[in-house]
């Protein structure tokens, strides 16, 4: 929280100076800079909120019935940010059954995964997002050709502030609760998840979803 704060306190106070003048792109991007930190800062916050109510099973799921389909496609557009550099790979069949969920939750899920799978694999590499159907459950698996997790750290990612350094992944910062949060949304919603992973070759995070209400 500190680090987005002295940003935005940092160049307010900059613009702030009554004896410095600053020329319109320079004041422009000051202000570009707060307005970023902010967001950052805003995100950060909800983060910690999300993983509060989370502890305290306190997260209120708005559940329907819902198409894993339809709800990836609400997110094509954001996928497609994130992966600019790497080739994005969807298959989440239209045929499969509608599941309980708060859409909105599980799409913040599916985001997470795909922006963790290009944080963490090398530009130009191949990052797929696949559904089926398994038993009385949907199954969701994001998987990418980067780095890997060696075996001793696997057993953290889903610990809240720990992120797996990489010199990949460390010009892009977190806070380290994104895994975490997700893995309190899927148990949220009666499902499991998971990762498999080789040093070297890559990581599928996969996760289930039960098809009946309370599953």
């Amino acid at each position: 929280l500190r680090t987005p704060l002295a940003a935005i306190k940092g160049f307010a106070n900059s613009l702030l100076q009554p004896d410095v003048k600053f020329d319109e792109s320079i004041w422009h991007s000051f202000v570009q800079t707060i307005d970023s930190e902010a967001d950052r800062l805003g995100s950060l916050i909800e983060g910690l909120l999300t993983m509060s109510r989370l502890e305290a099973k306190a997260l209120e799921l708005k559940k329907a019935r819902h198409s894993l389909a339809e709800v990836v496609d609400s997110l094509i557009g954001r996928l497609t940010s994130v992966t600019l550099r790497h080739n994005l790979q969807i298959n989440v069949p239209e045929e499969l059954p509608p599941v309980p969920i708060d859409e909105a939750r599980i799409a913040e899920v599916i985001s997470n995964l795909v922006e963790n799978a290009a944080k963490y694999s090398p530009e130009g590499t191949t990052i797929n997002c696949e559904a089926h159907l398994d038993g009385d459950e949907v199954v969701v698996t994001v998987s990418d050709e980067g780095v890997g997790i060696p075996p001793e750290l696997q057993r953290k990612v889903f610990d809240r502030f720990y992120q797996v350094e990489s010199p990949a992944a460390r010009r892009k910062s977190g806070a380290g609760l994104g895994l975490c949060i997700c893995k309190g949304i899927i148990e949220a919603h009666g499902g499991k998840i998971w990762l498999e992973s080789q040093v070297g070759q890559g990581t599928t995070f996969g996760f289930s979803l039960p098809i009946k209400q309370g599953g």
